[in-house]
């Protein structure tokens, strides 16, 4: 579990708890993050087909989703002129096609232990002053090391992670490029 001043925060919802007992959200049912003991990395992720909070997916599809909701600020209000739809209509396509990469292995993918190798600012982008976090792991699939990354961690409860910690990584077999952390780290 996250601890940050004896709080627990679900990467699913955002919801905070007190109690850093318990291992799965009151609130959306997602499962907490384990605490790190000794190169422990916790229980392995249910088998697949997994059920995913439905607030975490309208997070990572439209919320939290700087390409969809501009997409549909571009499309919506501007129904009516002709540039401004299909620039929001592209926009809001790639924003669901990005969500969709995330979220596919998150339900569907194989369970394997994979490795933080880095974590770095991405400063390209600055909200409030702040740099969000990029996070870049490895696992094995398929007899060959692979790498993922997962961006836009602006949560300074995930700044506990450091290089060389254990994670759970989710990854679909046909295409082990489409991977993920499990729990989410955003």
């Amino acid at each position: 579990m996250s601890k940050i001043s004896n709080i627990t925060k679900c990467p699913w919802c955002r919801s905070e708890f007190l109690n850093s007992t318990i291992s799965n959200c009151s609130n959306c049912g997602g499962t907490l993050e384990y605490q790190k003991v000794i190169n422990d990395i916790g229980p392995k992720p249910p088998l697949a087909p997994r059920d995913i909070p439905a607030k975490f997916i309208r997070r990572i599809k439209y919320t939290g989703n700087v390409y969809t909701m501009i997409g549909i600020i571009f499309t919506v209000p501007f129904f009516w002129t002709v540039i401004f739809p299909i620039i929001g209509i592209i926009l809001w396509k790639k924003g669901l096609k990005e969500a969709n990469e995330e979220l596919i292995p998150l339900k569907d993918g194989i369970a394997v232990k994979g490795e933080i190798t880095s974590i770095e600012f991405d400063r390209s982008k600055t909200i409030n002053g702040k740099h969000p976090l990029e996070v870049t792991f490895s696992f094995n699939a398929n007899g060959k090391t692979l790498t993922g990354q997962v961006g836009n961690i602006f949560d300074p409860i995930n700044n506990i992670k450091q290089v060389g910690d254990g994670v759970w990584v989710v990854y679909m077999p046909e295409d082990p490029n489409l991977s993920s952390v499990w729990p989410p780290l955003k």
